[in-house]
């Protein structure tokens, strides 16, 4: 029985090939484009230019578009240029629609093709969003960019959702926290490795930052190659397919042990509860906002996946090169603090691994959130300090307190906010919860992406607060409302949802 619970190398091969042209990948096209963001809007601005050059020769269109820069209006060419601004906006939000677009399908692909097969599919489209960002130089057509962005969002989308069921239901459940923050550990190596290939001695030039867009199509064609070793979720073989013999060799694969007995009983209990008609059927998306305790359950997750988007990450994510910019540092310290930024990214996650079974899932939250209030209240001090009484040092200050800020966003709110969902919904509703979950964080990205570039032109340093105000939110509710899973399985954790939930009715 304990040999069915230990982690063995089959198991952690599954997660990395999974999560290696999934999550790695999305988080290196996420911020493929921060570092050499100066160089790809300098890009676009001439692309505009050319279809002037014919039409509005000297006009005032032509001289925004076409006039030559100082170093200084270089600089400040996004707050000058409100449509440059407003594609570069664009450019970055238009990753979050695609998102959006693709987790009301999610569920649709998912009954149809499987996990594994809904993965091949992403990947399928991933690779035709890269082919057409690499090409947009070529054709000198930005357009082609938004839509490679928007095809590799709805990708992310589908893989967002797949990866993590199918690591929760491959993975034994006393270590589900552990492998549940695998996926985000890979993100950051994808960020680690975008960042420093965007450096402008290597990749991060006017001339190479196609070429490092292209590069992320080579971990989904490494996963492509290894994931037919894999097995499917022995929870799909056994519950939706009814295949338990495919399910045991499944189990014995990935535990490396052919005692696995305890796992497929409780398979078979859940599934004899099915035929007797004591599980309910699958439920529909709408069926989640119908049902008053899958609305409490939906409640309870929401608000840590709101402060986790309305944290400021979002525009840290697309931005964070040009905020340290506005912080004081020049492009390339600003290149070097961002690849600082995501290795204390990773170190935390790294830490956050160890603790998250530990410590348990609320206390992960509620210690991140606290630190990440701090991070971005000192982070509008500094911000102040160097702007209106120009002071010079406190731009390192500003710098620290992003650290600070992204090493407590990692402890909890980056992972937890994710697998939380899949631990506290039933098995029948999971599907469409995980879609209503990964569609509401979207639009929360979709947001903050999207109008920071112009909110911080009216509000600038002080436009930080607003995410001190909804990190505050988010906690309060969850300091009143989310109960401990910590060492759970998913069914002690609905016996705990109903007796809280049946509490709150009575009150």
């Amino acid at each position: 029985m304990h040999n069915s619970k230990r982690l063995t190398t089959t198991l952690f091969f599954s997660t990395f090939v999974v999560t290696l042209g999934t999550w790695y990948t999305a988080g290196y096209f996420n911020v493929a484009l921060n570092v050499p963001q100066a160089y790809v809007v300098s890009w676009i601005r001439r692309v505009e230019c050319s279809r002037y050059e014919d039409h509005e020769n000297h006009t005032e269109n032509f001289i925004l578009w076409c006039g030559p820069l100082t170093e200084e209006e270089e600089s400040l060419v996004l707050r000058d240029n409100f449509k440059l601004n407003t594609i570069w906006s664009v450019i970055n939000s238009i990753v979050a629609a695609g998102i959006l677009a693709s987790v009301f399908s999610c569920r649709l692909f998912i009954r149809r093709f499987g996990l594994k097969g809904t993965i091949y599919i992403a990947a399928a489209i991933h690779l035709t969003g890269t082919l057409l960002s690499t090409l947009v130089s070529a054709v000198h057509f930005y357009e082609l960019l938004i839509v490679g962005r928007l095809l590799c969002g709805f990708s992310e989308g589908l893989t967002g959702v797949t990866t993590v069921m199918y690591i929760s239901e491959i993975t034994p459940a006393k270590l589900r926290g552990l492998f549940g923050t695998v996926p985000m550990v890979m993100m950051v190596l994808g960020f680690l490795t975008a960042n420093g290939l965007g450096l402008p001695m290597l990749l991060g030039t006017k001339e190479r930052w196609t070429i490092l867009l292209s590069l992320q199509c080579i971990p989904v064609i490494l996963m492509c190659v290894s994931l037919p070793f894999c097995p499917d979720s022995p929870r799909q073989l056994f519950l939706v397919k009814g295949d338990k013999v495919g399910a045991e060799k499944a189990l014995i694969w990935l535990r490396k042990t052919a005692d696995v007995r305890e796992e497929m009983a409780a398979m078979q209990r859940e599934l004899d509860m099915q035929e007797k008609g004591k599980i309910n059927p699958q439920v529909s998306l709408f069926g989640i906002f119908r049902d008053p305790y899958l609305r409490y359950i939906f409640g309870l997750c929401a608000a840590p996946m709101f402060v986790k988007q309305f944290s400021g990450y979002a525009c840290v994510l697309y931005y964070s090169t040009s905020i340290f910019r506005k912080a004081g540092l020049d492009h390339l310290y600003s290149a070097y603090a961002s690849l600082a930024m995501w290795l204390v990214y990773l170190t935390f996650s790294l830490i956050s691994m160890s603790l998250v079974d530990r410590l348990g899932r609320r206390v992960m939250l509620l210690i991140s959130h606290s630190g990440m209030m701090l991070g971005m209240a000192l982070f509008t001090v500094f911000m102040v300090l160097s702007g209106s009484y120009a002071i010079d040092w406190a731009k390192y200050g500003g710098v620290a307190s992003i650290f600070v800020w992204i090493a407590f966003y990692t402890t909890g709110s980056s992972s937890v906010a994710w697998f939380l969902p899949s631990e506290m919904f039933p098995q029948e509703a999971r599907t469409s919860a995980m879609t209503w979950i990964s569609a509401f964080c979207e639009v929360c990205g979709l947001t903050t992406s999207f109008l920071f570039p112009m909110v911080v032109l009216a509000l600038e340093e002080y436009t930080f607060l607003i995410f001190v105000g909804g990190i505050a939110l988010g906690t309060v509710y969850i300091v009143w409302k989310l109960p401990e899973t910590k060492g759970m399985t998913i069914d002690e954790i609905q016996v705990l949802l109903r007796y809280r939930f049946n509490g709150v009715l009575s009150a």
